[in-house]
């Protein structure tokens, strides 16, 4: 779904890290990769990544001929799926079996249940040395990360005149429920474009202690007041760190 798409353009112009820049490195290194993007909607993130195979998914593409042009001549294979990422894991497991993962961007629905649901089902067909990127983990201030079902209900919640077009959501629950229930995962954040996510499979550096029923009680003032222990926060620096030590692993 791609929620800010439209401010792919503003980041992109600005010096330093974003998901895409982070996703082109970590292709970067590899032979024949394949890439999985779930929420692609205009396709702007999307028809700038080159992969051998590319997977975009999303319930409802707003693909531009041009941008859907771009997005084809950047990939050997690229398939469109126009479904749910549920529906898709649950329809395209012999499709995925064929084209195990290197690289995968989530930027869909912006509650963390669902990304939660995204980045496990992922971890299914990711290769032992795949990495997953996630968009919109680090909100700037509470607004930007209310809670709301669709980008329309988080709109439709703002009073006044003035409307925020940021909307994070609570993804960032998500990197504090995979680092309190996966010690079998690096998770972490970039401080960097709203937050970008990253989870490698491997030993973690640092857990956290919560139960799924203490992470859905979090509020964005316990963010506010622990956000660097919450999301393992880490300078862009840190990507080739963890690129170098992703590629460690063995392939499957």
């Amino acid at each position: 779904m791609g929620i800010n798409d439209g401010l792919v353009r503003v980041v992109d112009a600005l010096p330093g890290m974003n998901r895409i820049r982070a996703v082109h490195r970590a292709l970067a290194s590899r032979s024949n990769p394949v890439y999985l993007e779930i929420g692609v909607s205009k396709g702007q993130a999307f028809q700038r990544i080159s992969a051998d195979v590319k997977i975009a998914v999303d319930p409802a593409f707003r693909l531009a001929p041009r941008t859907r042009e771009q997005a084809d001549a950047t990939g050997r294979e690229v398939h469109y799926f126009e479904t749910t990422s549920d529906a898709f894991f649950d329809n395209e497991a012999e499709f995925l079996a064929k084209h195990p993962i290197d690289v995968a961007l989530i930027d869909g629905l912006h509650t963390y249940e669902q990304v939660v649901r995204d980045v496990e089902k992922t971890l299914r067909y990711l290769r032992d040395d795949g990495v997953i990127f996630l968009h919109d983990c680090n909100p700037p201030f509470e607004l930007a990360g209310r809670r709301a079902e669709s980008w329309e209900a988080f709109m439709a919640s703002q009073k006044g005149p003035l409307q925020i077009g940021i909307w994070n959501g609570d993804v960032w629950k998500a990197i504090v429920h995979l680092r309190s229930t996966r010690p079998d995962l690096l998770v972490g954040v970039f401080k960097c474009d709203q937050g970008v996510g990253f989870v490698r499979k491997g030993t973690p550096e640092s857990t956290l202690p919560y139960t799924v029923e203490q992470v859905e009680a979090l509020t964005y003032a316990d963010l506010k007041a622990d956000r660097k222990r919450l999301l393992n926060l880490k300078s862009p620096r840190y990507l080739g760190e963890f690129l170098k030590e992703s590629a460690g692993s063995p392939r499957n």
